[in-house]
């Protein structure tokens, strides 16, 4: 019996119009009347979530936000930290030293600010903030702090920009860092125990749900992790390959209403 879903959100829960359709917003309400905990895991910061919790009601009661790729555990309804993990100022330097180099901009994360460690705004880091109603600012590399509670970096340019970076990333930072290609034009480098995965396995257990009754909806690579540990893994048609192949289930794509597809098949039914 599934008793969780976590939804990632962009190419998931929404589509490419960044939309969620009445079809999916209704079987999720649906879910939620008949006890589901929904929960939307995402890596977008707690802004960007907020417009499609409050068009699902969250805050109405117990509800739970997976942001920031994991690092941050938030309850809807109180703003409760459940969980949060953050950068050390020298995990910050060591991963700004790196991306110096190269051409796409790096840029931090905190709970509620983007910060550009580059001289200008470059119109990726805008469009991103954008895009998750963050704001965004130049900041000298000196004036990093702990205590600015920064949760990831990115870095982000074109997406031939970020390839080449990928391409460069040597295999100690990949041991030290989680690191994932979120999306073509972002590269996210975070402290190494935090992704989706991990976070949702810390709210299972906090809720006291076994990780055999979650069902987890993703398409991306920073879904992978999420999308392993859940009882029931479901991949969007539009996942990637490398998603597709630990998915137990395949649903619909999230321009027809996937996430819909996935509950009526899959937790209705069980």
């Amino acid at each position: 019996m599934i008793k969780m879903i976590a939804i990632d959100i962009d190419g998931t829960l929404v589509n490419e119009q960044k939309v969620m359709t009445q079809k999916v917003k209704e079987t999720i309400q649906q879910a939620m009347r008949q006890g589901i905990k929904i929960v939307l895991c995402t890596g977008r910061p707690p802004a960007g979530i907020k417009p499609y919790a409050d068009e699902l009601g969250f805050g109405e009661h117990e509800d739970y936000i997976i942001a920031q790729n994991g690092a941050y555990i938030l309850r809807a309804d109180t703003d409760e930290t459940v969980y949060k993990k953050t950068l050390t100022r020298a995990e910050v330097q060591e991963i700004y030293d790196f991306g110096k180099g190269f051409s796409a901009g790096t840029l931090l994360v905190g709970e509620h600010h983007y910060y550009s460690l580059e001289d200008e705004v470059t119109e990726s880091m805008q469009k991103d903030a954008t895009l998750v109603n963050m704001d965004i600012s130049v900041l000298d590399p000196n004036a990093v702090t702990e205590e600015m509670g920064l949760m990831k970096i990115l870095y982000i340019g074109e997406p031939n920009e970020v390839d080449v970076i990928d391409s460069a990333i040597p295999d100690k930072m990949r041991d030290d860092f989680y690191i994932v290609r979120s999306q073509d034009f972002l590269m996210e480098v975070m402290e190494k125990n935090s992704n989706k995965g991990t976070a949702l396995t810390k709210l299972a257990d906090h809720l006291g749900i076994a990780m055999e009754e979650v069902m987890a909806l993703g398409d991306g690579e920073n879904d992978y992790e999420m999308i392993q540990v859940a009882g029931l893994g479901v991949v969007m048609s539009n996942g990637t390959d490398n998603l597709k192949s630990i998915a137990n289930e395949i649903t619909l794509s999230n321009e027809e209403d996937g996430v819909a597809h996935a509950i009526e098949k899959w937790a209705f039914q069980s």
